[in-house]
């Protein structure tokens, strides 16, 4: 049953980002591009406003009791900053990885491959001291991690958190509606994955998982398992994320979408670096932009929210480190050229 369960959830969650182009990478880069592309930032937006009283309804309810990610601000900084470096050097996110390669995209199998030996290489290899420092005596309020609502207390959580959602609001309510082109716009797609990923906890329930979808560790437990003989524990995340391929695969048939092909040299390098970069990081903060920014921000995880902000410091910082680059390639040619030529 889990495996069916689990199956079905990744199914319908890689359907929808590959309808909605739906990448993390580009939801946030597109607050810095010149001038703004703030399409996906909207459906990010939304779906947050859709799944965060959708899920704290269902805690309050009784109806599940989630895992919360810990908040260990230095390892979510420190991770969530590789982590967004990585997404710029990739060019997408670790779900854009897997619902990408759905839709035809197969040079991001280097990506896979990579990620999986960051992931390693932060939970086995010579990172996973620095990993476990990093980790140690997270904040916990009252026992249990920290969340917006147990920091703040009930009253003055809730009101903030009503604040920021008719912010929010306000901020969809004023843009554009664009028309619809070959994937889905920022309205369809933000109700789309807002309510799933609501609905998604009654599914991860009923196959016995406290967590929906998440990438971390995931490559090191297959490991671990093939070749260590460690116990599997519950099949939900790994089953959940493998579907993601053959679901965005559907959509993108369904949608015409779909078309193989590979990458060039340059973009092969770039793929292998950043997914990477993303393993490690994912593995140091304990979550990607899945496990962290679309399931843990509407636990309202500190943590979670903490690793999202660094994702978005980490990003910026390696944009910019990246134009200026750019920007003084030319000058330095020049200046290489001008000293080897003669007279």
């Amino acid at each position: 049953m889990t495996i069916l369960l689990a199956l079905a959830a990744g199914l319908v969650l890689g359907y929808l980002l590959e309808r909605g182009d739906f990448c993390f990478h580009s939801t946030l880069r597109g607050l810095i591009r010149r001038p703004p592309q703030l399409n996906l930032l909207r459906a990010y937006l939304l779906t947050l406003l859709v799944a965060i009283p959708l899920v704290q309804g269902m805690i309050a309810l009784g109806w599940i009791t989630p895992w919360v990610a810990p908040w260990a601000w230095q390892a979510n900084l420190v991770g969530g900053f590789i982590f967004g470096a990585g997404m710029v050097i990739a060019a997408t996110c670790v779900t854009g990885i897997f619902y990408k390669l759905g839709h035809g995209m197969l040079g991001t199998l280097v990506g896979l491959a990579t990620w999986s030996i960051g992931d390693l290489l932060a939970w086995r290899g010579p990172l996973n001291s620095l990993r476990i420092a990093l980790n140690q005596n997270p904040v916990v309020t009252d026992g249990m991690s920290t969340t917006l609502l147990n920091l703040l207390g009930a009253p003055l959580g809730i009101g903030m958190l009503i604040l920021l959602l008719a912010a929010a609001a306000l901020f969809l309510w004023r843009s554009p509606r664009p028309q619809q082109g070959k994937y889905w716009s920022w309205l369809p797609l933000g109700l789309a994955v807002g309510l799933f990923t609501g609905f998604a906890w009654l599914l991860a329930r009923a196959g016995g998982a406290n967590y929906t979808f998440g990438t971390s560790r995931v490559p090191t437990t297959l490991f671990e398992t093939l070749f260590n003989g460690g116990e599997t524990g519950n099949l939900w995340i790994p089953v959940a994320l493998i579907a993601l391929l053959p679901g965005s695969f559907i959509a993108a048939r369904l949608a015409g979408t779909f078309w193989a092909r590979g990458e060039t040299s340059g973009r092969y390098t770039q793929l292998a670096v950043g997914g990477l970069l993303m393993g490690v990081g994912a593995g140091i903060s304990g979550g990607c932009n899945l496990g962290h920014s679309l399931v843990g921000v509407p636990l309202l995880s500190l943590g979670s929210i903490t690793t999202t902000l660094a994702m978005l410091l980490g990003l910026f910082l390696t944009d910019r480190a990246a134009g200026l680059l750019d920007h003084l390639s030319p000058h330095l040619n020049r200046s290489a050229t001008g000293a080897t030529s003669p007279g």
